[in-house]
């Protein structure tokens, strides 16, 4: 039987628990980039490309997207928060 791939970059729960937590970490700000799809503003280029996050640092295209000015629906907004706390699991 497959194992559900859940998990942020494709990973199982347990290739998950396995992570070190700063890589997890990068892994969920990775994951709530692309679900607010922050490569549609970003100013690296091969984000735009990939229309996925591909920064060296993911919490700068993190930060980017909260300094924009229109916001995000309450409906995304809370489940990027979902995604956030994957870090701790």
């Amino acid at each position: 039987m497959p194992k559900h791939k859940a998990y942020p970059g494709g990973l199982t729960l347990e290739e998950w628990r396995a992570l070190p937590r700063d890589r997890r970490y990068d892994l969920v700000r990775r994951a709530q980039c692309d679900f607010l799809g922050s490569f549609r503003c970003c100013t690296n280029k091969a984000c735009r490309r990939a229309r996925s996050c591909a920064s060296q640092d993911p919490n700068a295209c993190v930060q980017r997207l909260w300094r924009l000015k229109k916001k995000k629906p309450k409906i995304w907004r809370d489940a990027y928060a979902r995604i956030g706390e994957m870090t701790d699991g």
